[in-house]
């Protein structure tokens, strides 16, 4: 993990990995993430010819908090971290909550933001119904009245102390609250140990960090129409994860995860823009079943669909 001292004196920490030498990435981790979560197989990452930066937001891992950020101002700190390792043109890329993140780098930086790829992005919840896909109704009206929404950072602290004493537990039990997810958090021990070093880092600064992540869930501070980066929706549906558990999975009860999950029906992809314009398409993606399996290769299996269509 590297450091960079931002020009308002935060740090911010970031990790790069693949090819040096192929097309810089930089990745906006979700929502109860960190920069640490990727596929722990580097050579996959390499062999596509990409080279992954990956940064920690803020209150997260070692990146200080910026309470009372937006989302736009996360496109300014990443263009600090672009130049600082000498990038001119470059790629963005951001799953679930990170989404958002990685939009704001292209407004940012239109000219430098060629690619860009989502992965079960999410939209602000002041959009007309996207607050009625929130399971709790209880938490539906939190997200609705700003002045309770500090509520939030309470409750992800005590989520992020529990995560913490025991990060094994922690993992065994999202394990089992969905089976989809055993596979990978029971079975493979180069995942798991991934997720548990992601979930530290993660939750490490207690409830900060989780709370600045909603971010992604509010006032982005732009537009959809402010993105210049044209993204395109793929209705190809990709080798998914069996949603069974160990017990249920093959003869020996774990499974070797597959090199390419599911996305959802529609996975984002990049498509070039015409005549050095782009546009952006809305896309319905949402959270699948197997978010948690998803994550694990996100970096790499995306990033590879898109680029093959550079």
């Amino acid at each position: 993990m590297e450091s960079l001292t931002l020009a308002d004196g935060r740090t911010l920490t970031y990790l790069t990995y693949g090819d040096p030498g192929g097309l810089p990435v930089i990745f906006s981790h979700g929502f109860a993430d960190s920069a640490v979560i990727r596929n722990p197989d580097d050579d996959l990452t390499a062999s596509l010819g990409v080279w992954m930066i990956a940064a920690d937001q803020p209150g997260v891992g070692g990146s200080t908090p910026r309470p009372g950020r937006r989302m736009v101002d996360w496109g300014a700190d990443m263009e600090q971290l672009a130049d600082h390792l000498g990038l001119g043109a470059f790629a963005v890329a951001g799953h679930s909550g990170g989404s958002p993140h990685a939009l704001s780098i292209a407004v940012r930086l239109p000219d430098r933001v060629i690619h860009g790829v989502l992965a079960a992005p999410v939209g602000p919840l002041d959009q007309d119904g996207f607050a009625k896909l929130l399971a709790m109704r209880d938490l539906r009206y939190v997200v609705r009245r700003r002045r309770l929404r500090r509520l939030l950072k309470w409750i992800y602290h005590i989520e992020s102390r529990k995560a913490q004493r025991d990060i094994g537990g922690y993992l065994d039990n999202m394990a089992h609250r969905d089976a989809s997810d055993a596979p990978t958090l029971l079975c493979d021990p180069a995942q798991r140990a991934m997720f548990e070093a992601n979930f530290i880092a993660g939750t490490q600064q207690g409830g900060e960090g989780l709370y600045e992540m909603t971010l992604a869930l509010w006032d982005w501070g732009f537009e959809l129409e402010d993105v210049r980066a044209l993204f395109t929706s793929s209705t190809e549906t990709r080798t998914t994860s069996s949603r069974r558990t160990c017990q249920d999975a093959s003869p020996n009860g774990c499974p070797t995860p597959p090199r390419a999950f599911g996305l959802e029906p529609a996975t984002t992809v990049l498509s070039t823009a015409p005549a050095g314009r782009s546009t952006w398409t809305r896309l319905p993606i949402g959270h699948g079943k197997s978010a948690m399996a998803t994550r694990a290769v996100a970096h790499s299996d995306v990033i590879e669909l898109g680029d093959r269509s550079a």
